[in-house]
C-alpha cells in the first residue's frame, strides 16, 4: 500500500505498509485545534507495528488524542459528530472503514452514506447493543472506535 498523506481538515499523518502489513513506516500527527472542527487536537503517535491493523480493506490503527483512545482510519477523528444517510466525504469514509474493520461492510468504501453503509452501521449497533437507527452519533462512535 503506498503512503497516503492526509492534510486539510483531517488529521495529518503518513503511514505506509506493505500489502501484507508486515513492514510499517510510522509517523505522527499534530493538528492544531483550529485546523479540525471535528475535534482532533493535540498530538498522537503510532508507535509500533502492533498499533496498525490491515485486517480490513482500510488501514486501521489505535490512536490516542484529546484524552481519548480508539481505532481510526485517519480520515476523521471525532467522537461526537452525527453522520447519517445522505452524508458524504471523509466522515463517511471513517465510518465505512471502521464498519469494514469490524466485518460489517459496506461493499463500497466510497465516502457516500447510502443503503450499504446504513446496513453496516445497523449491524455494528446491534452487536454493540445500541438502538439500530443506521446513523452514527456519540454512542455509535464509541462502538466503532472501541469494539
Amino acid at each position: 500500500m503506498p503512503a497516503r498523506p492526509v492534510t486539510g481538515a483531517r488529521p495529518r499523518w503518513w503511514l505506509a505498509a506493505t500489502a501484507a502489513g508486515a513492514a510499517v513506516t510510522l509517523g505522527s500527527l499534530a493538528t492544531p485545534a483550529s485546523a479540525d472542527p471535528g475535534g482532533a487536537t493535540g498530538h498522537a503517535t503510532v508507535t509500533t507495528a502492533a498499533d496498525v491493523t490491515a485486517q480490513s480493506r482500510c488501514l486501521v490503527w489505535r490512536q490516542t488524542s484529546d484524552g481519548k483512545t480508539g481505532l481510526t482510519a485517519g480520515y476523521f477523528w471525532t467522537w461526537t459528530a452525527v453522520v447519517g444517510p445522505g452524508a458524504s466525504g471523509d466522515r463517511v469514509r471513517e465510518v465505512q472503514c471502521l464498519t469494514d474493520y469490524q466485518g460489517a461492510g459496506p461493499s463500497a468504501l466510497d465516502g457516500v452514506y447510502g443503503p450499504d453503509t446504513i446496513a453496516a452501521v445497523k449491524q455494528v449497533q446491534k452487536a454493540c447493543g445500541k438502538k439500530q437507527d443506521g446513523s452514527v452519533g456519540t454512542d455509535t462512535w464509541r462502538c466503532l472506535r472501541n469494539p
